[in-house]
């Protein structure tokens, strides 16, 4: 069973009026159990939905619609499948105690539920039987996955949980039952790189379509789990990884036609190199495992560029972290040319997480508003909306509303990449 949170307007739940609060409980006949459930049954020509409302009635609604089209109904969230890993590097680990942030920034999730609706990563330690069948039985097809190592030892020093060992009969299987994969490697030194990252490129490169791709990022650390054992790559060992990285690229281009393996942009940054543009990445659904996400921002700013207005000096501000600071500033200079506006980059250290954490969408809300305090008179200020939730909090619980309340004669303004929001403003 599961309860109706929302119905989207316009929806075939909304013509139906089925309300908010009302619990679904079969769809064709079969009990369901989460949100994974209704998305996979609902796509058929014909429907019954048994549903229960908020008074306690049951309603059976009969529905012929497109095999397409959703019914509208959005569930409330469902219980999350929780990580059983101990990895010295895991991010929540790296959350501070005492700090009023994000609820969600505490929770290990590990669910595969999640990976295939949202690209979240697993590492298929914590599956059950029944769970494997269900993989199978409803093609939950790609599913992303962490591999880290294919060398047993390797992964098991870093999740430090006995089935961690099993990956490579936990990717046989999903071979097996059709179920293709992204894969990831978190690359912590001295634990999997050098030579133990040779045999994981191949190894997932030899089993064909069944990995769609790999990812290569490095570990992220933050001021509370720096000393885990865990340290930062050196820049020449991210450059000795790229070069690996750029070997199995070009095997792949010439054999398979489409690259493959990627670096993530933190990895270019860390080696000290320039993130390269578009022409790297064949797979924008990566761009949440900060792959692409430098080229992303490059090539939306400049397809704008044509289309901005004539801003005539306006001030503008951009604020960013260390990670898009340089790449924002040369942007900022492009469309100063473009528009006439008076573009300055702000690039915010995290004051939260410490100097090693570099992502825009990792910032406080404390540390654009003690920026915003110090610049000088603008006309726009543009944040990142990444550093944002679906709620508008920034992950230490203050809102976009509430830097606006406090610098009520400053115009505060989220964007997606920046000229998205200059277009209509001017």
């Amino acid at each position: 069973m599961i309860r109706v949170e929302k119905v989207r307007g316009g929806s075939i739940a909304a013509e139906l009026e089925i309300a908010i609060g009302s619990r679904l409980l079969r769809l064709n006949g079969q009990a369901l159990r989460d949100a994974l459930d209704l998305q996979y049954l609902e796509a058929a020509e014909f429907v019954e939905l048994d549903v229960e409302t908020p008074e306690g009635e049951r309603l059976v609604y009969e529905i012929e619609k497109d095999a397409s089209e959703s019914l509208g109904l959005v569930p409330e969230p469902d219980k999350i499948r929780r990580c059983t890993n101990a990895c010295p590097f895991c991010f929540v680990k790296g959350n501070p105690k005492g700090e009023k942030l994000r609820h969600s920034l505490y929770i290990k999730d590990d669910d595969y539920r999640l990976s295939f609706m949202y690209g979240h990563y697993v590492t298929l330690t914590n599956l059950r039987e029944a769970d494997w069948e269900r993989i199978a039985e409803q093609r939950l097809s790609p599913l992303y996955v962490s591999v880290h190592a294919t060398n047993p030892d390797a992964r098991a020093r870093l999740l430090v949980n006995p089935r961690s060992r099993q990956i490579n009969e936990h990717l046989d299987r999903l071979e097996a039952s059709r179920i293709a994969c992204h894969a990831q490697v978190v690359l912590c030194p001295g634990f999997n790189d050098g030579l133990i990252l040779d045999r994981t490129i191949q190894d997932l490169y030899d089993r064909g379509g069944a990995v769609l791709s790999l990812s290569v990022v490095p570990v992220g650390l933050t001021r509370f789990n720096r000393h885990s054992g865990i340290r930062a790559l050196t820049p020449a060992e991210s450059r000795e990884a790229i070069g690996k990285i750029e070997a199995i690229r070009a095997q792949a281009r010439s054999e398979r036609g489409y690259a493959w393996c990627y670096a993530a942009d933190e990895l270019f940054l860390s080696a000290g190199l320039e993130v390269p543009g578009t022409e790297y990445f064949d797979e924008e659904e990566l761009a949440s495992n900060g792959v692409g996400a430098i080229s992303r921002l490059r090539g939306a700013v400049r397809a704008d560029l044509p289309a901005l207005p004539e801003l005539g000096g306006r001030r503008v501000l951009l604020l960013t972290g260390r990670a898009m600071g340089l790449e924002l500033e040369r942007l900022g200079k492009e469309i100063e040319a473009a528009s006439g506006a008076k573009v300055r980059t702000a690039v915010l250290a995290n004051s939260l997480y410490g100097p090693l954490v570099t992502s825009a969408g990792l910032l406080p809300g404390r540390d654009f508003l003690t920026a915003l305090r110090a610049s000088p008179s603008v006309d726009l200020a543009l944040l990142p909306d990444a550093a944002l939730n679906a709620q508008g909090l920034f992950l230490d619980d203050l809102s976009l509303d509430d830097l606006r309340s406090e610098l009520p004669d400053m115009e505060i303004r989220a964007a997606d990449h920046v000229t998205d929001v200059l277009q209509e403003w001017g």
